[in-house]
């Protein structure tokens, strides 16, 4: 039997959250959430540290504390939401979903809202040397282990990347009792804020190495170090500055990209540069019916940014429905 609802979201982030928020504000009465994990809140939930600011709130939080906001009120409305859903595929407004519970489910909505959130960039888009040995991870797999999962991924550690995100993982990790020995950056300017070097290296005397680049790895079974060296403004690498670092660890930040695999399945155009979904300026996607927010059109600075763009989102999905 398949179930119909007034607005179906992909994807329980803040941006499906504040979606959902919005369409039943609206008056949307049957509005589901899908989520592929199991619990609602999206990459926040690892993010425990301060600085989320919640205008709705007026509130300075953590990424837990933000969402928590926001799923207390998900429970308030009743909004219906399904966790460990993954949706396969979407086709006009089916959705063909698997539920860990219920198998294979086909859902019909008057309309969709995708908020499937982002992805971090692969140790490929950066061209480490070396084999596929272990003890390389992405950032968001470091906050995972630590935040989530109570498991501290190494003990010698250098971090390729300067933005906030491995900014405060160099923290996070120092303060589990992990040596940081370095963070790395190819450019010559830290891409992180400076108020966050200052708190999360220069607080705990963790050096942090500009223009330079990554020219060998070592380690056979697990990685045992790297080889960096300094470059110049062409990216050539500069003779005889080649440096060795001794670590059990390397943990890549070099970015975050549009999760919008499932849309571009579904024939939904992307941009040719972002690689997000593109929208008009009632977040409509060109396909009848099927709205997009938040990380899967772009990546956004800063989350109250998503929150607004998605409430937007929700309103306009209802008022889409209103007048068929």
């Amino acid at each position: 039997m398949t179930k119909e609802y007034d607005i179906v979201i992909v994807g329980g982030g803040p941006a499906g959250l504040a979606a959902a928020i919005s369409a039943k504000e609206e008056g949307m009465d049957k509005v589901l959430i899908l989520e592929r994990e199991s619990q609602l809140g999206g990459i926040l939930n690892q993010c425990i540290h301060a600085g989320y600011e919640d205008k709705n709130f007026n509130e300075k939080l953590t990424g837990p504390e933000y969402v928590e906001n926001f799923i207390n009120r998900i429970k308030k409305l009743k909004i219906e939401y399904k966790l460990d859903t993954t949706v396969l595929n979407i086709n006009d407004t089916t959705l063909i979903l698997v539920n860990g519970e219920n198998g294979i489910i086909e859902i019909k909505a008057k309309a969709i809202i995708i908020a499937t959130g982002c992805r971090e960039k692969p140790r490929g888009v950066i061209n480490i040397p070396g084999n596929r040995m272990a003890g390389i991870y992405t950032a968001g797999t470091v906050q995972k282990f630590i935040n989530l999962e109570g498991y501290l991924p190494g003990k010698e550690v250098v971090i390729l990347g300067s933005g906030n995100v491995a900014l405060e993982v160099a923290k996070r990790m120092t303060l589990e009792g992990a040596k940081v020995k370095s963070v790395i950056e190819d450019m010559f300017y830290p891409d992180g804020s400076e108020k966050k070097v200052i708190e999360c290296l220069d607080d705990f005397d963790i050096p942090l190495k500009l223009g330079y680049s990554v020219v060998d790895l070592k380690g056979k079974d697990r990685v045992e170090g790297l080889t960096i060296t300094k470059i110049d403004n062409d990216r050539m690498p500069l003779k005889d500055t080649e440096e060795y670092i001794g670590c059990d660890t390397i943990v890549l930040s070099v970015g975050l990209f549009p999760d919008s695999n499932l849309a571009k399945e579904a024939g939904i155009k992307t941009h040719p540069l972002t690689g997000g979904i593109q929208v008009d300026k009632d977040m409509k996607t060109n396909i009848r019916g099927v709205f997009a927010c938040g990380n899967s059109l772009y990546i956004h600075e800063n989350v109250n940014y998503i929150t607004v763009e998605s409430y937007n989102a929700g309103k306009k999905a209802a008022k889409y429905i209103s007048n068929l």
